[in-house]
């Protein structure tokens, strides 16, 4: 894999951890263990946040004059970035709804589209999130939530002052997580990056290949979410 492409699942990885730890600590992965699958009595609440509209991120060591210059290139780009849409996302908690039913579990959606912007924020605790969850038990009738949360959907591409050092790649960043409302424990979180580069060339007049390869790491980024349900 290129380098860039390990640095931007890196820094998405890395967004996705500060979601709900804040800036001065790192929530690590949280594996699913033995004592989810056994609890079954549980209701598990499935939903996703808020969808980030896809756009074009410059990265990479720029000055003020050097991301206008570079921003005024990717123009038409960005533009057509604008256009990509994120409605396969929205299927997601019923799969997952759909897995966990077929193993017994006790799981809804949630037709609401979470914003954890929200919810009152407390105090770091490794394990548990930095936002008090705990009114959704009431509100939505669950014990449990599991919570797809995007936040980064779109292209990226890195630049030296006004030198591209990289072609622009599809990504989809994100964190999953679930969260015993009783307390605001993880139960489980794991962060998730797909980064996707265009098959053929990426510049063509509609940037076909470039926006199939975002919805090749929308359906990426799905299926990781899906995945530890469905073992």
């Amino acid at each position: 894999m290129p380098f860039h492409a390990l640095r931007t699942i890196a820094a998405l990885t890395l967004l996705a951890c500060l979601t709900l730890t804040g800036c001065a600590n790192v929530q690590p992965p949280v594996p699913l263990d033995q004592q989810f699958w056994d609890a079954k009595e549980p209701t598990i609440g499935v939903a996703i946040s808020e969808l980030p509209p896809p756009v074009l991120a410059l990265t990479g060591n720029q000055g003020l004059l050097d991301y206008a210059i570079n921003a005024g290139v990717n123009s038409k780009l960005s533009d057509n970035v604008k256009t990509w849409q994120v409605r396969d996302f929205d299927t997601l908690p019923d799969a997952i709804v759909a897995k966990l039913q077929a193993k017994g579990y006790k799981a809804k959606r949630i037709d609401d589209k979470i914003d954890l912007k929200a919810y009152k924020e407390t105090k770091f605790r490794e394990g548990y999130t930095i936002k008090d969850l705990t009114p959704m038990k009431a509100k939505y009738g669950v014990d449990r939530l599991l919570l797809v949360y995007v936040t980064a959907t779109g292209a990226t591409r890195s630049y030296y002052s006004i030198v591209p050092t990289s072609v622009p790649m599809a990504q989809v960043g994100g964190q999953g997580m679930v969260v015993d409302l009783a307390d605001n424990k993880l139960l489980w979180f794991q962060p998730f990056a797909a980064i996707q580069a265009a098959q053929g060339e990426w510049d063509e007049p509609t940037y076909t290949n470039l926006s199939n390869a975002f919805y090749q790491a929308v359906d990426n980024s799905r299926q990781q979410m899906i995945t530890p349900f469905a073992k």
